[in-house]
């Protein structure tokens, strides 16, 4: 077994605004939530292995994909986010590993309104950012977050669930619309 990197991230519970930081509308006339994080997490390992290939495990799902080292790993299916962290990670920081072993766990399921999917993502940057000493503060992490779900993944939802999950505790976000040039 290797060195192991853990990251959790706090779930949130939206207390006014929600649905105002969703795209179009928060384009067309802008937006204001007001969420809070609760005790509930998502938590990541992401474990080096050295046995030549890259494992996704969700245990909330009892769900596990292998890939050999090199192989393409589509970004599809349940381990999606899992999936998707990796490959724009290794896009972007592109890293020699002998083996990883990525587990997840989150408190609270898919479609339960409190940001799970988000928290996940979150969770999962900032192991690789604990394990490659990545250069990103927390607004860089939740930035990143929000691109690799709603343009990488293009999956659909709002801009407040990464930034929540980055910084914790009580947020008030106000969004402005886009000015459209003619």
């Amino acid at each position: 077994m290797g060195k192991i990197y853990r990251s959790r991230a706090p779930l949130r519970l939206g207390l006014a605004g929600g649905g105002t930081d969703v795209s179009p509308y928060s384009d067309l006339f802008g937006g204001a939530i007001l969420n809070a994080t609760i005790s509930l997490f998502a938590y990541v390992d992401v474990e080096k292995t050295g046995d030549g290939n890259v494992v996704f495990e969700a245990k909330d799902f009892e769900t596990k994909e292998t890939y050999k080292i090199g192989a393409p790993i589509p970004t599809s299916g349940q381990l999606n986010l899992l999936k998707g962290v990796y490959s724009r990670i290794m896009k972007d920081y592109p890293f020699e590993h002998q083996g990883l072993k990525i587990t997840s766990y989150v408190q609270a399921p898919p479609g339960s309104g409190l940001g799970s999917s988000s928290t996940l993502v979150v969770a999962l940057i900032g192991a690789f950012v604990e394990m490659l000493k990545l250069p990103l503060g927390e607004y860089d992490i939740a930035r990143y977050a929000y691109e690799i779900e709603r343009i990488d993944l293009n999956l659909q939802g709002g801009k407040q669930d990464q930034y929540a999950a980055t910084f914790g505790g009580f947020n008030y976000m106000e969004f402005s619309k886009m000015i459209k040039l003619s």
